[in-house]
Order: structure tokens, then sequence, then C-alpha cells
């Protein structure tokens, strides 16, 4: 295998996952993150208690005292922090980056203040750095405790991309390539807004198979439709970094969205649940954006919509992700 040095900027759950992964596969790895309390609790005691708690972090991951540090000599970068943090993170380490290292971008979201995909934030933010977007399904809990995940690296240049395959392939990560950086991109980032859908229905509707697989399939059709209509190709959304992206996030006892989504339908506001556990997830900040792209491109996107109503305050309720299902699965005329 050839080995190289990995930069890790953020130690949230996922980077510190993903650095503990990466070590495990033989290479070496920085990690760094904003909170110097995080960075501190890992020097100690070889865990990050705050994000990433019971896993013991493999040897190979070596906490560095700032940012610049971290990338220095480092051949792949991976971002991993929250979309808004993502350009204050990048621009101070731009000038320590070695020539030619590859940017791969984990976070799920669009740049701040604009209905463009992260990708493209870091490909200008960046120039003359390849920059890889690591899309489909990747659940933190699931890669630090050893379980493979099967996940897409888009990026325009297919050796870029093969070449950080290479680089991830391991017992963990099982990566396939694409150059459709649009669709899964844009997977990545709508699915976040359905599966506070798919949660919230859990609640208001308690085991009820049968419209959870309706909503599901109803959901990808229109993340499908909105990818398409900002240059995305079908099939990328009907595939893992779209339709399986969403079924991790849209199911899994650890997804952020997924619980946003059962606590919007408990009754809570959104700024009670901020202020109750201190985040709000991607697909909070993400679905009034899904739904512009939407009426920007006229494309019918109701569970969107009620999404987006959820969060602006409306009462969740059973009946109404009925009758929007039935107005999204109408035939057309």
């Amino acid at each position: 295998m050839n080995r190289i040095k990995i930069a890790v900027l953020g130690a949230g759950n996922m980077g510190t996952a993903m650095a503990h992964v990466l070590a495990g596969h033989g290479h070496e790895v920085a990690l760094w993150d904003f909170f110097p309390e995080v960075m501190a609790g890992i020097l100690r005691h070889r865990e990050n208690r705050r994000f990433l708690p019971g896993v013991h972090l493999h040897t190979g991951v070596h906490p560095a005292p700032t940012a610049p540090a971290c990338v220095a000599g480092a051949k792949l970068v991976v971002v991993s922090v929250p979309s808004v943090f993502v350009g204050s993170t990048l621009t101070p380490v731009l000038p320590a980056l070695e020539p030619g290292a590859v940017l791969l971008n984990v976070a799920k979201g669009f740049a701040p203040g604009t209905r463009q995909p992260l990708p493209l934030m870091l490909r200008r933010l960046a120039r003359g750095h390849p920059c890889v977007h690591l899309a489909g399904p990747a659940i933190a809990n699931e890669l630090a405790g050893g379980l493979p995940a099967p996940v897409v690296l888009a990026a325009e240049d297919p050796f870029v991309a093969g070449r950080v395959a290479q680089w991830l392939e391991g017992p963990s990560f099982i990566p396939a390539t694409t150059s459709d950086v649009a669709g899964a991109a844009l997977g990545g980032i709508l699915k976040n807004v359905y599966a506070i859908l798919l949660g919230g229905l859990e609640t208001l509707g308690g085991e009820t198979r049968n419209l959870e697989a309706a909503v599901l399939s109803a959901s990808v059709h229109e993340m499908a439709a909105i990818a398409r209509a900002q240059g995305g190709r079908t099939a990328t959304l009907y595939g893992l970094a779209g339709l399986g992206d969403l079924v991790a996030t849209g199911f899994s006892c650890d997804s952020h969205n997924r619980k946003f989504g059962q606590m919007l339908a408990s009754g809570q506001t959104v700024p009670a649940i901020a202020a109750e556990t201190g985040w709000l997830p991607e697909g909070a900040q993400a679905t009034a954006t899904a739904c512009a792209l939407a009426r920007a491109a006229h494309v019918r996107a109701p569970l969107a919509g009620l999404v987006r109503r959820w969060i602006r305050g409306a009462p969740p309720s059973l009946a109404a992700v009925v009758r929007v299902l039935r107005s999204a699965t109408k035939p057309r005329s």
C-alpha cells in the first residue's frame, strides 16, 4: 500500500473516525480541531470524549498544535468541519499546503450564503489543488467500530478520484468513483432534508413501514429532480450517493438529522432544540436552500416544502405527511 501523510481538519465525530480508520490502514495521520479542549483531551486520553467517546484512537493519529502544522507535508487533506466553517478553516492553511496536495471534502452542505455545494467553494478557494468530494453513507460510529463503509469519491478528474480511492481503500472503506460532482454533492445535501422527514414520520406514525417506504421512494424522486436541474445525473441520485446515503441517514439512530426530525415531530421548536442540544444539523440549514433551488428550476418538491414548514414552526402531523405524499405521487396529466 502507498502510505502517505494525511491531515484531518476537524475532530468532530466524522473527522475523528476517519483519522482513526486511516491510521489503521497504515497512514500517518495528523488531526486538528478548532476547540483546544478537544485536542487536549485526545492528547491526554487518546480518546475524543466529546465527539467520539469510547473509541481508543490508533497510535498513528497525531494531534497537531495548529492547523498549518497539521497540513504540512500532507498529500491528502481531509476537510471535515461543518459547512459554515469550511471557508474560515481552510483559508488560513492554504499557504502551508504541499504543492499538489489533494483536498477531500467530507462536509455535506451548501457554501454559506449561496446555493452552491461545498466542492465548488473548495475548488475556488484552493486553486491549484485537486478537490475530491466524499459521498455516500459513512456513519462515524460504524466506521470507528471497524464496520466497512462503501463510499463514492467524486472528482472531475478520474485520475485524481482513483488516486484518493487507492489511499482510502482498506478494511473500513470500499471506495467507488464518479465524475458527477454535482450529483454526488447534492445527494449528500438533499438526503439530510428528507432524513428529517423520515425521523419525524417515525415519531408521528410509529411502526409505519408501508408509509416509510412510500416517503423514501418519493423523496428520492424529489432529490433526483432537483439534482438533475442543477446538472447532476439521475443515476447518481438513485445510487449510493443519493438513495444509499438517505437510507443510512434517514434510519440510523446515530443520525443528527433524523433525531432533529423526531424532536420537531414531538412538538419542540427549532430554538428549543438548538438550546437543548447545542447544535442544529446540516439539514436544518439546507432545507430552505433546497426549496429555493427547486422553485428556481420549476421542480415540484412538496416533501421538502413540508420539512421547511416544520422548521418554520408549522405543527407536524401524520395527516399532513399523507396529504403531501399524495401530492408528491399524484400522476401528472
